[in-house]
């Protein structure tokens, strides 16, 4: 299926400790560079997968983002509605993990992602609209949302990407016109940032009420929630020997994506979500390189 994905591709450094400081305060430590960003992220799995992909994005000038453009193409996403700013440096995302690759804290320097208004989308739209799936994450200014939720021909997935982006969403189905939106993915922290909900299911249903018709949340190790029409349903993780984590709610959206290309949706979505989110989990990068359409086939 043909699938346009709008939003951030960053340079994701990962930091994970390795042992005991030394007397100098060093600590040993596996430092990992990525080609990342939730938007980037869920491009690659959906190309791996076997859609033609389009990733709209923002790059920088220098090395890093010639050498993700290039990788990008080296997997066949197309790059054509993408912009590049030659003076700017890349947006970078530094995060300092534990063992398994859950963040304990992190900086970003993604101050090119701000060129993701409503400027840089509007004249876009004609080619967007030959999608016959959009996605888009929430580094786009608020008015860039409300526009692609009024004008965008194709089902339209959010990711919610964090609690202080997610609010961008709520934002955005005020301003716009319809206000409805047919899928969000966002975790526990991003919906209780929209709706002041510290419940899951109650969280869940106020967005469902808010127009979005397809919610999906992810837990993590508590697994995942699916809800329409106010009828939550909660999904167990499957087991997996945890690698890393980075990544897998972009992979969790990817499978839920590729089933509904596939002509599935409900119970099968999120199934093939956690199916995704699974495997990737067993990689050391934030995308699996070995995922493919087999994967659900046994499942």
């Amino acid at each position: 299926m043909k699938i346009t994905v709008i939003g951030e591709a960053n340079i994701d450094i990962s930091v994970v400790p390795q042992g005991n400081g030394t007397s100098l305060g060093c600590t040993p430590a596996r430092i990992r560079f990525h080609h990342g960003g939730v938007a980037r992220n869920i491009a690659h799995n959906l190309c791996l997968l076997g859609h033609q992909v389009s990733l709209m994005t923002i790059l920088g000038g220098d090395d890093f983002a010639q050498g993700m453009a290039d990788e990008c193409r080296s997997f066949g996403i197309d790059l054509s509605l993408s912009s590049v700013f030659a003076q700017e440096q890349s947006p970078i995302f530094l995060s300092f993990n534990d063992e398994t690759g859950n963040m304990q804290s992190a900086h970003s320097d993604v101050g090119l992602n701000d060129r993701m208004d409503l400027d840089w989308l509007a004249p876009k739209m004609d080619d967007i609209d030959r999608a016959e799936i959009v996605v888009a994450d929430t580094l786009l200014t608020s008015d860039a949302l409300a526009h692609l939720i009024d004008h965008c021909e194709a089902p339209l997935y959010l990711d919610a990407v964090s609690p202080k982006r997610a609010v961008r969403i709520i934002e955005a189905l005020e301003k716009s016109k319809k206000k409805t939106l047919f899928a969000l993915k966002c975790n526990l922290g991003e919906a209780q940032a929209m709706t002041g909900e510290n419940d899951a299911f109650e969280s869940y249903k106020t967005l469902n009420n808010k127009g979005i018709s397809n919610m999906f949340l992810t837990m993590g190790s508590n697994g995942a929630i699916y809800c329409t029409e106010n009828k939550p349903v909660l999904f167990p993780s499957l087991p997996v020997e945890v690698v890393n984590v980075t990544g897998s709610g972009d992979a969790f959206f990817a499978g839920v994506i590729h089933a509904h290309a596939s002509g599935l949706g409900g119970k099968e979505a999120v199934e093939w979500g956690l199916k995704a989110a699974q495997h990737n989990i067993k990689s050391g990068t934030p995308v699996h390189p070995e995922l493919r359409p087999s994967l659900f086939k046994i499942f």
